[in-house]
């Protein structure tokens, strides 16, 4: 069942409490910035009615200056700097920002998709980790403690690099329900904040090999 129709359920019970619904899908390396290893989906961010409290999220983004990724950073295209804060209650970590099919960037980790285990011919769109480590030091700021945590209240600024929307949608536009080639109300969206966590590490060589086959097919 996919997470669209989980919302719309869940809608519909008036009794029901508003609780964060899980995500499907997956993370793998690309060959730019850093690595981090084939990760599932858990949880997802976003801003607007389509999320219920416990993964609400608030979003702003301006131009900047700043690079992330040095070494892909393009300086004729415009970098973006957005200011997120979190309003879920909860405390978070390993973040991601996942693009929608029509958003590009330069800060590129790896790539996502919705799908556990990407067919040769699955749509996977970039993505980077949120973070102040290794060459893709896009985390430049945390409110609380610097520690990679997103904590409940706090608000973190980071770098989108070279960011581009075919529909004229800013960085910090993170209304979508799903991510990816799944997501579910792509005009609200340039692009989903996605919670992975690392597989045990006989799922992450069952999956890697089916992701490096995805991920080659999508660079093609």
């Amino acid at each position: 069942m996919t997470r669209s129709i989980l919302i719309t359920l869940a809608a519909s019970a008036v009794a029901a409490p508003v609780l964060a619904f899980p995500v499907d899908g997956r993370y793998i390396d690309g060959p730019d910035c850093d690595n981090h290893g084939p990760q599932f989906a858990i949880d997802e961010l976003g801003t607007g009615p389509l999320f219920p409290d416990d993964e609400l999220i608030s979003a702003v983004a301006t131009i900047t200056d700043l690079s992330a990724c040095t070494m892909t950073d393009d300086p004729t295209v415009a970098n973006q700097l957005i200011r997120m804060t979190n309003l879920s209650g909860r405390d978070l970590s390993n973040l991601f920002y996942v693009a929608d099919p029509q958003t590009t960037f330069s800060n590129v980790d790896g790539f996502a998709t919705t799908n556990l285990v990407p067919s040769p011919d699955d749509f996977l769109t970039a993505a980077f980790r949120i973070d102040a480590e290794g060459s893709n030091r896009n985390l430049i700021f945390e409110s609380i403690s610097a520690d990679g945590v997103f904590q409940a209240g706090e608000t973190w600024q980071f770098i989108v690099q070279d960011f581009g929307n075919l529909l004229g949608l800013g960085a910090a536009s993170l209304g979508s329900l799903d991510f990816a080639g799944g997501s579910f109300g792509e005009q609200l969206s340039a692009a989903s904040i996605v919670q992975f966590e690392i597989p045990a590490p006989s799922a992450a060589a069952l999956f890697g090999l089916a992701g490096l086959t995805a991920a080659r097919r999508r660079r093609a």
